[in-house]
């Protein structure tokens, strides 16, 4: 009496067309899905990199006015006609935050013509 038994092997088995046709398909869907991931990674990517930028600008901006210990503010400045003493008919330029006289000086054409209709 022969004694027998069945066992599972993986074997080489050949394609039905419409096997190889819905692997085709899935095989499309998934190079489709890889474009649209690798798509989506790169804008991530673009993203992370724009930040990273803006955020090295403002290290670079931070360290620069530290290392000078200034920076430029917009400040009012008073324009003072003088019309009498020793700078009569010149200008005073007068820091409004500080009081401090940044310049006297001779009106422009324009500020000369103001003086006149001011009168």
């Amino acid at each position: 009496m022969n004694k027998t038994r069945t066992v599972t092997r993986k074997m080489a088995c050949k394609l039905s067309d419409n096997e190889l046709r819905s692997l085709g398909d899935e095989l499309a869907v998934t190079c489709q899905e890889i474009t649209n991931e690798e798509n989506n990674q790169k804008q991530i990517k673009d993203q992370l990199k724009m930040k990273m930028s803006e955020l090295e600008a403002r290290q670079g901006s931070l360290a620069l006015t530290i290392s000078r210990r200034e920076e430029y503010r917009d400040v009012e400045v008073l324009m003072e006609f003088v019309d009498s003493g020793d700078e009569a008919g010149r200008i005073r330029e007068v820091r409004k935050d500080t009081g401090e006289v940044l310049i006297v000086r001779p009106p422009n054409d324009s500020e000369r013509q103001l003086e006149i209709v001011e009168e």
